[in-house]
């Protein structure tokens, strides 16, 4: 897959100029489209590389080998117990935590890190609550790249590794935005390029879409957290980019997103109607119920998720802390049946994503006909990781 411009490319012979920013054309400043070629079935669109590296065709990337990471965290499990919990017709994990750092930003940190790869960045820089930070500074030290993050100090146990080769994490004092700003400092002293833009962190979810749209063909609903969006947007991305490229794909679907009460902000804007969130609201609580999906620029997403939840019919839903907490068990034993890492103390994630089911389910939000797909975007423990 290439990316595109229509204002020059055809001066260009069809070569490319991407970079990291919005998918703007480095010549012109147009923007950037993916051109797909047209594929007869799965078979002939993938590789032998494992993880995401087995959808290369399908994503802008140039050597399938920088892609590679853990084939296990795109395969689904079936699971007949939780599927009969809820009263649906199936259930499947996508088991996001059986990726090597852990999490799903595995999948947002391989294809970055092939990009400034090719970019050929000698160092970045960039700030998170803890998960992003940890699953860049493992693929950017494996692709030859300095990475320095930032992390807040309350959310720095996420990363268990503070030195990898030349990348390291800092824990910050205070939130995500003095994290955001020590990491402004960094690059501007450093000269480190500060890795934010929103297209490419769209496209990091790109291949959870490519392997529901494999694999998962039939599933209905598709149920995740958020925080700001980029995890359903990608895997929207991906479904669709499947389908334009004449491959079997998930049909008629929606998602259930689900946000911990004490992040709720995206799904209070969502159901009040809202164009935007205060910034002043976005102060998170001294001690966050799971700091992973605090967000600091849900703005920038807000209309890009109204619209894929208007045309998709999908739902944006808080949960309670003791909601999760009274399911915590049940998740635990089902996953560790199912050979799929999950810790509570590290993060709770999946955890809010099963009470968010759980509760739509008694609510009668769900139907007997449903083939649920729930993606596992919770930690393993860290005595697994790297």
């Amino acid at each position: 897959m290439r990316l595109t411009c229509s204002s020059c490319t055809g001066e260009t012979g069809g070569r490319t100029e991407d970079g990291p920013n919005e998918w703007l054309c480095l010549r012109c400043g147009g923007g950037l489209t993916p051109h797909l070629d047209d594929f007869r079935s799965w078979s002939d669109a993938i590789t032998d590389v494992p993880g995401v590296g087995r959808y290369t065709s399908l994503l802008p990337v140039a050597e399938p080998e920088d892609l590679r990471s853990s084939e296990a965290a795109l395969s689904p499990v079936e699971s007949p117990r939780m599927a009969e919990l809820l009263g649906v017709a199936s259930f499947r994990f996508l088991p996001q935590s059986r990726n090597e750092t852990g999490t799903f930003k595995d999948n947002e940190g391989v294809l970055l890190a092939a990009k400034c790869k090719e970019w050929e960045l000698p160092s970045v820089c960039l700030h998170s609550s803890g998960n992003t930070v940890r699953a860049y500074q493992y693929y950017m030290e494996r692709a030859g790249i300095v990475c320095t993050g930032f992390v807040p100090q309350a959310s720095a146990y996420k990363c268990p590794t503070t030195a990898m080769g030349k990348s390291s994490v800092v824990p910050v004092p205070g939130n995500m935005a003095d994290a955001a700003a020590a990491a402004i400092a960094h690059s501007k002293e450093d000269g480190a390029l500060r890795l934010t833009p929103s297209q490419w962190k769209i496209e990091g979810k790109v291949p959870l879409g490519l392997a529901l749209a494999e694999r998962c063909a039939d599933a209905t609903r598709i149920a995740v957290t958020i925080a700001s969006g980029y995890g359903p947007l990608g895997i929207e991305r991906g479904i669709l980019r499947a389908r334009s490229a004449g491959l079997a794909s998930v049909g008629d679907h929606s998602f259930e997103l689900f946000q911990a009460e004490d992040a709720g902000l995206m799904a209070s804007a969502l159901r009040d109607g809202n164009e935007e969130i205060d910034l002043d609201d976005m102060v998170p609580p001294e001690i966050a119920f799971e700091p992973t999906l605090q967000s600091t620029n849900p703005n920038r997403t807000l209309p890009l998720v109204r619209q894929l939840v208007t045309k998709t019919g999908s739902r944006v839903a808080a949960v309670s802390s003791g909601a999760v907490e009274a399911e915590a068990g049940l998740l635990s034993e089902a996953c560790e049946e199912l050979d799929i890492p999950l810790d509570y103390a590290t993060e709770k994630s999946a955890y809010i994503c099963w009470a968010g089911l759980r509760q739509a389910a008694l609510s009668g939000g769900l139907a007997a006909s449903d083939r649920i797909v729930m993606i596992v975007s919770g930690s393993a423990p860290h005595d697994r990781l790297p």
